[in-house]
């Protein structure tokens, strides 16, 4: 099988140089590593290129969708790894999920995230609600998450590609058409991604809501929301002697809001 890497980057100079490094390890023998920059200030495009790894320079923030589609449109291997800049696989990445592509309805397979030892009430919140602390069970109908996957090209294609209009949100929404089509999608509780980012309480928590509800939320699905950060996350928080980190449980709604 004939891979290429994929790591759509946007401000990750802190942790892209240590992406790339953790690939060429796990898959030395990989066709390439190509970063989407995505109008980052920060340095990130000449870091990834000291790194070794080809680089195409978005004149502007696009968005996840157009450079996750950019990339696609650049390479042209019958598999792609698709990969967060902030995600480092483990060195057993590649032989694992493999396998999977003899079955030829499988689509994509990806790993859950993962994160060292937390050292503060952020970190655990995290942990906890984003990454969830036990791993997944063995999905084969999963819903799309590319921060750390294997795609097939074909699958990616028929399905219609990324939306290069969605900002965030665009693996739920490939996802969706995937299985819509009839293929499969694989969470493997076996695969892991190592998350190399530490992050503010206001910037997981804008993550949260574009894991969870990238389009916003409104009405009674907010009302919902609400309810599960009260009666599940804030609990489970105090039950663990988090209070602090029940305090984030119960903002998380309000950055699920729409925004218009």
């Amino acid at each position: 099988m004939k891979f290429s890497v994929i790591i759509p980057a946007y401000q990750a100079a802190a942790t892209l140089p240590a992406v790339i490094s953790a690939w060429r390890i796990a898959s030395p023998t990989l066709e390439s590593i190509l970063v989407i920059d995505d109008g980052s200030t920060d340095g990130s495009a000449d870091l990834a290129e000291h790194a070794g790894a080809k680089v195409i320079r978005l004149s502007k923030n696009s968005g996840r969708g157009a450079a996750r589609a950019q990339g696609l449109r650049v390479t042209n291997t019958p598999f792609v790894l698709m990969c967060d800049a902030t995600l480092a696989p483990g060195e057993d990445f590649v032989a694992h999920a493999a396998p999977w592509f003899a079955e030829p309805k499988v689509a994509a397979v990806f790993a859950h995230v993962i994160q060292q030892a937390p050292r503060t009430f952020v970190d655990r919140w995290r942990g906890r609600h984003l990454f969830k602390s036990e791993p997944p069970v063995l999905n084969r109908q999963a819903l799309l998450a590319t921060g750390l996957c294997v795609l097939r090209r074909e699958a990616i294609e028929q399905a219609g590609g990324f939306d290069v209009t969605l900002r965030s949100g665009e693996d739920a929404d490939v996802g969706h058409r995937l299985l819509a089509g009839g293929w499969d999608v694989v969470a493997d509780p076996a695969l892991c991604a190592m998350s190399l980012r530490g992050e503010s309480a206001h910037a997981l928590l804008a993550r949260y809501a574009r894991w969870n509800s990238p389009q916003g939320l409104r009405g009674q699905a907010w009302l919902r929301q609400l309810a599960y950060a009260v009666k599940t996350m804030a609990l489970q928080d105090l039950r663990a002697g988090d209070p602090l980190a029940a305090v984030l449980s119960l903002a998380a709604p309000f950055y699920q809001l729409r925004r218009r």
